[in-house]
């Protein structure tokens, strides 16, 4: 859900990139961006300029969401770092009742206090797919997320892993397998003296016996 300025930095290590839920990619040095997005970015501007004319709570942050050109196609709302969180939350509430009204997307994460505003619905599994697509990989993909957010892009891989923090509704995860977030390091290495080869007997992975796996 980041964009590209924050993500390739810290995996300089790929070749393919999908940031801000799918609005944009990058492969190799090709730019891609989802259609019908430019129109929209008026909308996302109104609404951070009167976000930020708005706020009146030490703590309230507007992260802006940029694509590789430097036009904001998204953003967030933090609260994390509030003085008086139910004064900052009633705000925040109040600036998510003006975004709906301009036609944008909130994408809320249970009970986490931040949220994202986006021009259009992300959708994490068919930026999945259309990457694969540009890449012509057609199997043999492991994808890791911890939020339902992640649902779309579980169903469009090969194998699902659902990464579990300590507030994580696994219920709500469409996953095949769970690992916790303390044994993601583990769990990498294991796949490299695997030959990224991913084996559920792994010691740190564990059967999700909500979902029916498609293996």
């Amino acid at each position: 859900m980041k964009d590209l300025s924050f993500i390739m930095p810290r995996t300089p290590f790929a070749q393919a990139w999908s940031a801000i839920g799918g609005l944009e990619m990058r492969i190799g040095r090709r730019v891609v961006k989802r259609e019908s997005l430019e129109h929209r970015l008026t909308k996302i501007s109104r609404a951070i300029e009167y976000a930020k004319s708005q706020i009146t709570s030490a703590g309230v942050e507007i992260e802006e969401k940029q694509d590789s050109e430097g036009h904001a196609v998204a953003f967030c709302v933090d609260w994390r770092q509030a003085e008086d969180s139910k004064s900052a939350r009633e705000e925040v509430e109040r600036f998510a009742t003006y975004f709906k009204t301009l036609g944008l997307r909130l994408i809320r994460y249970e009970t986490q206090p931040f949220y994202d505003v986006y021009p259009v619905a992300p959708d994490k599994g068919l930026a999945l797919l259309e990457m694969l697509s540009e890449l012509r990989v057609k199997s043999g993909v492991l994808y890791l997320g911890d939020s339902k957010m992640d649902n779309s892009a579980f169903r469009a891989s090969s194998v699902s892993l659902g990464v579990v923090h300590d507030e994580t509704p696994v219920q709500s995860l469409e996953c095949d397998y769970f690992v916790k977030f303390e044994c993601v390091p583990d769990f990498l290495n294991a796949l490299v003296r695997n030959d990224f080869q991913f084996s559920p007997s792994f010691p740190m992975i564990q059967i999700n016996p909500n979902h029916r796996r498609r293996h």
